[in-house]
This record gives structure tokens, sequence and C-alpha cells, in this order.
């Protein structure tokens, strides 16, 4: 009679292994496409750690097994060959998380003087002043929208928030009333 242990893991982890690898696989192959990739991006980050996790349980059950690869030649030689080519992979391709992209853009934006930013918003330096003035918040042509938003309790994105608020919201009619 088969344990319970054996039990768990033909019945259970086995099915479950081959789910997550099947959802990893797919949200993995999407996001390197650019497809939906916000759609599944965080699926796929936290389902790959279940399957890492389940991954390394495996592999401390069965280390003993594991330990008779490094016995074969060709096995220690792909394993070290992988493991060397993924960390090369990864320092020719990686970025770091600071550089480029959207976040680069906005910390461009927030760090930048508001008479030099306020265009973004469609606004000139002294209607941004304004609308910031409208706001309760002080401001100087100079000045940073981080600088800014510190100063008023909020970060640069809710200073951006204001500033975007201002260019649409409608003027008043002055024409004559009908």
């Amino acid at each position: 009679m088969p344990s319970l242990s054996s039990t768990i893991t033909r019945q259970i982890v086995t099915p479950v292994t081959i789910v997550l690898f099947v959802v990893s696989t797919v949200t993995g192959i999407m996001l390197l496409l650019h497809w939906n990739g916000n759609l599944v991006r965080f699926s796929h980050e936290w389902l790959s750690v279940g399957f890492s996790a389940i991954g390394l349980w495996h592999l401390a059950r069965n280390w003993t097994a594991f330990l008779q690869y490094f016995k074969r030649n060709v096995a220690l030689s792909a394993f070290v060959v992988s493991v060397a080519g993924s960390l090369v992979f990864t320092a020719m391709t990686g970025t770091p998380a600071s550089t480029g992209g959207p976040g680069a853009m906005m910390r461009a934006v927030a760090n930048a003087p508001l008479a030099t930013v306020a265009p973004v918003f469609g606004l000139d330096p002294d209607k941004a002043i304004q609308a910031l003035k409208a706001a309760n918040i002080e401001a100087q042509h100079g000045e940073s929208l981080s600088a800014i938003g510190s100063r008023a309790g909020m970060n640069a994105v809710g200073v951006a928030n204001i500033l975007t608020a201002a260019k649409q919201a409608k003027p008043a009619s002055t024409g004559p009333a009908t």
C-alpha cells in the first residue's frame, strides 16, 4: 500500500506542478511578446513563486537522487553550463529598474523645475503656479514638483494631478446670457 506522502505527491503535488508550469510558461511567453503583459504580470510572478516552491520541495525530497547527477560528467557539465549561461544572459540583458521606461520619464518630470515642466501639462508657468495656489499650495518657477509636493504633504504625482486637472478645467463662458 502506498504511503500517504507518495499519494499526496502523485495525486496533488504533481497535477499542481503541471498546472503551475503551464501557466508560468504561457504567461512568460506573453510577457516576452509584450502581449497583454499588464494582464498577466502579477499572476506570472506569484504563480512562478509557487512553482519554484514546489520545485524546491521536490529537490529537497529527492536530494540523494539529485546528488547522483553530479557523479556523471555530462550532467555536471550541463548543470554548470546552464547556470553560467543564465548568469551571462542576465548580465547582458538586464537593466536596473531606475533607468528607462515610464518611471524614468516621471522622475525627470518630478525633478525638473516647474517652469520647465508646466508645458507638459498644457500650462504656462504662471498658470501652473495659479493652479497650485488655488489648491492652497505655494510654488515657485524654479522648484521641482517633488519639492513642491514634499512641502505640501504629497508626492510629485499629486502635484501633477492638480496641474492636469487645471488644464482640463473649462473656463467660464464670457459670452452673453441667453
